[in-house]
């Protein structure tokens, strides 16, 4: 993977704010009104904020950015998936968390106007994310309370991710903190079928799993092959499908 250039999903997002002065005629602030987090800002701001923005795909594995590089910019995510993966000392990989469309990524440090501390790699399908300006971020949040509205949403969302993370590595036995992964899962990616099953939309290898509850890989893989060989949870292309996520959640419980 080379060095990418500077640069919950289920509804359909709302249309973007009119606010003050009309409608937005910038494409990019358009597309940046569109997603929930800035469908409160009015078109000047998003106008604003859309000045040297601009879009950028990536591909499975593809990285928007590596530890370490310049946090002139930050992102948010159009579609897909993006990991937040931190490499230890070891070189091990710690996935520290999972973000989405409507999410913004790289936030406080280019806010810090400091470096990013962590890779962000699209996870198992393309990731369409805009590109945003640090400057022009800060310039918008000089004048705009919409704007402070909105980076201080995202900022909470982070902190909700990385509780999430905490929560999920101080559960108990790697079982328990397995299930308490799925729970989490299921609560930010799962859609339920007409069946009962929930199914995650989101690609996960098992080393991946293992990082996010701080496990060897031998021991999730052999515990969700007893899951699977029980009927709770099976694995599908690019998906998780969990049967019975009430047995998940009586580990997590119990």
């Amino acid at each position: 993977m080379g060095h990418a250039p500077p640069l919950s999903f289920l509804h359909p997002p709302p249309a973007p704010s009119e606010g003050r002065g009309g409608a937005c005629t910038d494409p990019l602030a358009r597309r940046l009104g569109a997603l929930e987090l800035f469908s409160q800002v009015g078109p000047a701001d998003l106008g604003r904020l859309a000045q040297g923005a601009r879009s950028r795909r990536l591909d499975p594995g593809e990285s928007l950015w590596f530890a370490g590089e310049r946090a002139s910019w930050f992102a948010v995510i159009e579609s897909g998936v993006v990991q937040i993966r931190q490499i230890t000392p070891t070189g091990e990989g710690i996935l520290v968390g999972l973000f989405r469309r409507g999410e913004a990524i790289g936030l406080a440090a280019a806010l810090e106007d400091g470096v990013f501390p962590a890779d962000a790699i699209a996870l198992g399908e393309p990731v369409e994310a805009l590109l945003i300006r640090a400057e022009a971020l800060r310039h918008a949040l000089d004048d705009s309370i919409a704007v402070g509205r909105a980076v201080n949403r995202a900022l909470l969302q982070h902190t909700v991710a990385l509780r999430a993370k905490i929560d999920i590595v101080s559960a108990g036995t790697v079982p328990r903190r397995l299930a308490a992964l799925m729970r989490y899962l299921i609560g930010r990616f799962g859609r339920t079928t007409a069946t009962g099953s929930v199914i995650v939309d989101v690609h996960l290898a098992r080393d991946e799993l293992s990082q996010l509850v701080s496990a060897r890989v031998e021991t999730v893989i052999r515990i969700l092959s007893r899951w699977q060989k029980a009927g709770w949870i099976a694995s599908r292309p690019g998906r998780i499908e969990i049967m019975r996520p009430d047995m998940l959640e009586r580990i997590v419980e119990s």
